[in-house]
């Protein structure tokens, strides 16, 4: 996302920020999985906690940004940009998850949401702030009324955590996760009311490698679990 002469820095910081702890969780299910730390530790609650708090982060973020990008209507090079992005990478994380974890695969995590959801939003970006606080309301009736997954078909799982879904490494359905990239969407009025698209970004140094790392989210999204995946192994390989 960009500003009229430069990248909004906040944004870039609190994306950077959100894909930092995502290496954290990552690097703690990864010393799990290996067999260094307790099993289950990161399905304690304060871990999910964590998580779930990551994954609500990049789609708050994704929405926001995306309403904004569209402001003054849609921008269709955008679209298709984001589609031929994030189609792949998701396809490609679904495919790699299939053969290191099986039937815990990702089927439908947080790429594959966020794609989703940038397209089904399409049609409110012109709308009042109102109709995506609605969507985001109603999707988050889940947490509500549902108690786990419900009866239906593995079909549905795009749409809702249902029976037949297996346990996945990274599942955000559209109901209930959806809620975060709409509230970003609606946050946008606010946000422009309070004229906080005005500020760049913070100029500390600190905030400098966090702010690249948002500007690189995707990329660092992708490569960073291989990377400790072989990490591991080299590690594995010369200490047993």
């Amino acid at each position: 996302m960009t500003h009229t002469h430069s990248r909004f820095i906040w944004i870039d910081l609190l994306r950077g920020m959100a894909i930092m702890a995502m290496v954290v969780f990552h690097f703690t299910f990864d010393l799990m999985y290996f067999g260094y730390i307790k099993a289950g530790t990161v399905f304690q609650p304060e871990w999910r906690m964590f998580e779930r708090l990551i994954a609500i982060s990049f789609l708050f973020l994704a929405g926001l940004s995306w309403q904004h990008t569209h402001r003054a209507g849609i921008n269709w090079l955008t679209v298709w940009r984001r589609v031929a992005l994030l189609a792949p990478a998701a396809a490609g994380i679904s495919i790699v998850t299939y053969f290191t974890f099986g039937p815990y695969m990702i089927r439908f995590g947080i790429l594959h949401l966020i794609l989703g959801m940038s397209l089904l939003s399409l049609p409110l970006l012109s709308l009042h702030w109102a109709v995506p606080l609605a969507c985001a309301a109603t999707l988050g009736t889940y947490f509500i009324w549902a108690d786990g997954p419900v009866q239906g078909s593995v079909w549905w799982i795009w749409i809702i955590w249902t029976n037949e879904t297996a346990g996945s490494v990274d599942y955000r359905p559209i109901m209930p996760w959806g809620f975060a990239f709409f509230t970003g969407m609606a946050s946008h009025a606010l946000l422009t009311h309070l004229n906080v698209f005005a500020y760049d970004g913070p100029g500390w140094g600190w905030a400098r490698p966090f702010a690249f790392a948002g500007r690189h989210s995707l990329a660092i999204y992708l490569i960073h679990q291989p990377i400790l995946f072989a990490a591991f192994n080299v590690y594995g390989f010369f200490t047993t």
